[in-house]
């Protein structure tokens, strides 16, 4: 399948009211064993919004897939997470949880332990000294799984079941009620209180 792009035309931005500065771009693409994938940017050049998503154009069921990276090579192993996806490595101790400013993505392994690493970088500017050498013991151990030198499990369980791990060793199962219980997901409305 052919990669097909599109604008649509939006005169305001509904974040600052600005005219002419807001912008929804995307782009429809077939992912090998998963299917054709939607991504979309919307951002206002006035006020630096920003959002992108990645969502499958066919109905999926909840999902869990988990990948082990055991060599240098796995770094190229492509990977889709999309908003309602959290993402879990285990050995690191880290689980992103989506939020109301959670972005999908469409990368590889290496992408998702970059992503990692920036956050971590930057809480490194605000954090006492004694999280600090742990933090500096986690981006060692982030480089050890990037060289291939340790084993480490990625995991991403999907609500949605919009994320994948493009790769014949992943294992996917569909998520249990207990994980669906569990999974912190953001709504845009919150919870009726009693």
């Amino acid at each position: 399948m052919q990669e097909r792009e599109f604008t649509l035309p939006v005169e305001r931005c509904p974040i600052c009211g600005a005219t002419g500065t807001f912008h929804v771009t995307g782009r429809i693409s077939e992912i090998p064993y998963f299917g054709e994938i939607l991504s979309t940017l919307v951002n206002c050049t006035a006020c630096k919004f920003r959002h992108a998503d990645v969502m499958c154009l066919g109905e999926r069921k909840p999902v869990r897939y988990e990948f082990t990276i055991s060599s240098d090579k796995d770094m190229m192993v492509r990977v889709v997470k999309s908003s309602t996806g959290t993402v879990k490595i285990p050995q690191l101790g880290v689980k992103i949880n989506p939020g109301p400013a959670s972005e999908g993505y469409v990368s590889n392994v290496e992408g998702v332990l970059n992503r990692i690493e920036t956050a971590l970088t930057l809480a490194m500017r605000e954090i006492e000294p004694k999280k600090r050498v742990r933090a500096e013991r986690l981006l060692k151990t982030l480089q050890a799984i990037r060289d291939g030198k340790l084993k480490a499990k990625l995991i991403i369980l999907d609500p949605s079941g919009n994320s994948t791990i493009v790769d014949e060793r992943a294992k996917k199962r569909g998520l249990t009620r207990r994980e669906l219980a569990t999974l912190k997901t953001w709504s845009a409305t919150p919870p009726k209180r009693r």
